[in-house]
Order: structure tokens, then sequence, then C-alpha cells
């Protein structure tokens, strides 16, 4: 999706005091001491909101998606979702109700898609271990890696980013690892090894401002991280949410243009922004079920796919 300048948005000091106390006692004497320590958290703020309530822009309850997972708003502010559980993409034009076919079905389970500059859309197949990659406004794919190309060597395949020199990174979960295909390479680098750290990788998300740092978020364990190609570990992890609580299995990020990180905390039923340069995040929406993914439009509305099917447009306000 294309960037936009928005708001920036900042951090605010928050104290929080905490009280201790010891006892000691001596043969005539017992003396009770009480130590105040205070400490500092910065907790990520913004100069912009969202409607609280949202708007159900799609409710898939009466043809429902099987296990939707991932969301996409792209160009004209068409929305794209994935079907997890039979494996393929569906779209919906701005201001319509209609649901067209924008892959074919491939009875394979599917995480996440990607656009590249030219539009072409990137998907994963975890059972198959194929990454496919289909032309835009075609439902012809062209496999990329694995059966039917000259490249393999993915473990179930998660999840594929695209940066403007059409390089193609892949979460080849199985492998616990982040992938690099160049654009004419003829086969895979890995660019990080997540082995020891993160449990089950999710969505990756290359970082707008930097040529060599990925965002990767972790399904089973409660942390995004932020990591540079060629390390041995991250070296951002964000995971702390309003001084007090912790993601929980987070799956889809985004980024504005400013740099702040937008969350789907799944499990505690939430969207939770993290401030650009802060590892403090703020809780900006909140759910009764759980959010997959989501994204931003042109004028930095919020869409979240929860796992019911439903599409909300949270509208800035």
């Amino acid at each position: 999706m294309n960037f936009f300048h928005v708001p920036l948005a900042k951090q605010n000091a928050v104290s929080i005091t905490t009280s201790t106390s010891s006892t000691s006692t001596s043969a005539t004497t017992m003396t009770t001491t009480t130590a105040t320590t205070t400490t500092t958290c910065n907790s990520c703020t913004t100069s912009y909101s969202w409607n609280q309530t949202g708007v159900v822009l799609a409710d898939t309850s009466s043809n429902p998606l099987s296990n939707p997972r991932c969301i996409v708003v792209e160009g004209n502010d068409t929305i794209y979702v994935c079907d997890h559980q039979l494996g393929y993409v569906e779209k919906w034009i701005t201001n319509t109700t209609s649901r067209t076919a924008a892959t074919s079905n491939t009875a394979d389970h599917m995480d996440y898609i990607s656009f590249d500059n030219s539009g072409a859309m990137y998907t994963t197949q975890h059972l198959t271990n194929i990454v496919q990659r289909y032309p835009a406004n075609s439902l012809v794919p062209t496999v990329v890696v694995g059966a039917g190309s000259s490249i393999s060597g993915l473990n179930s395949p998660r999840a594929t980013a695209v940066d403007d020199n059409y390089t193609l990174y892949i979460n080849d979960q199985g492998n616990k690892r982040v992938a690099k295909l160049d654009q004419n390479g003829t086969s895979l680098v890995t660019v990080i090894d997540t082995t020891g750290i993160i449990s089950s990788m999710s969505a990756i998300l290359l970082k707008s401002s930097s040529s060599d740092q990925i965002y990767i978020s972790d399904e089973s364990g409660k942390a995004v991280f932020l990591w540079t190609f060629g390390a041995a570990t991250p070296s951002v992890n964000l995971t702390d949410v309003d001084c007090g609580s912790n993601l929980n299995n987070p799956r889809g990020i985004r980024l504005d243009a400013n740099g702040n990180l937008y969350v789907a905390d799944q499990d505690n039923k939430r969207i939770v922004m993290f401030c650009a340069n802060s590892t403090m995040g703020t809780v900006i929406l909140s759910f009764s079920s759980q959010p997959m993914d989501l994204d931003l439009d042109s004028s930095l509305n919020l869409y979240v796919l929860l796992n019911n099917g439903k599409v909300y447009k949270h509208q800035l306000v």
C-alpha cells in the first residue's frame, strides 16, 4: 500500500509509584521501614483518534469465509480479504457490497498477501510450500517458489513482503527464518534466523525508513520484533502496552508514513499503536472478537478484520 502523511504521534511520561516495606526486630524493639519507588513509563499518545464504534463494511456471515486471516487496502481503497482454510482471496470495491474473486481457489491454507509496485499480488500456501504471484487483475498465477518453479526450500511459508526493487521476503516459518529472493534470483538466501527467539512467525513488514530491517509478529508469543538483516537477535522487542499489560499472540501489523506501528493484538481483542521510536504501546480500539489483521487507507481510516468474518471501518476523527 502507499504511504501517506499523518500528524506526528508523541510520548507522554507517566509516573508509576510503588511502595515496599520491611520489618526488623531485636530483643527490645521492632522497626518497620517503608521505601517508595517512582518509575517513569513513556506511553504512546497521538494527536488523532478513531471512531470507536466503527462501521461494518463487509459481513461474510451469510456466505462465510472459512477462517479469515488477512486484509489489505490497496490502490483506490479496494479491500482484499483472504480465506485461510479454502486458500483464496476476495475483494470488495469501495462503495459496493459485492464480493469478487481475486485469486483461484487453491484449497490450501493462506495467511497473508502482499503487493508489489506493479500491483501484482503474492500469496503463500503453507501446506504445499508454495509462493505464487498474481499479475494485476489476473486470476492466473505464476509459481515463484515451490513445485512448478526452479526454486525450492520452503517449509510452511506464511507471509511475504516486497521492496521497491522487487526483492521478495518470505516468512519461512517451518525453517524458522526470513528468506530473501532477489528479482532475478535463482535461490533463497536466509537474512534472519529466528531459532530460539520467535515461537511462531506470523506477519512480516518491511520498515519503510530502512533498507535492511523488518518487523515480525509472534503469533504464539507476546511481542513484535524489529530485526536487522544478518543480526543474531532483534534490535527492538515490542511487548508492553499502556504501562501495565502485554501483547498476547499478535498477528497483523501495519505502518503509517511517520513510522507509527499498528498491531492486531489477537487474544487481547484490541488494536495497539506503537509510536515511532517508542517501545510502549497504547490501545486505540477494542473488540468483542479477535482481530486477525488490519490496514489503513489513504485517509488514515482503520480497517479491521475480525475472526468472525466481519470487516470494520473506523473513521479517523
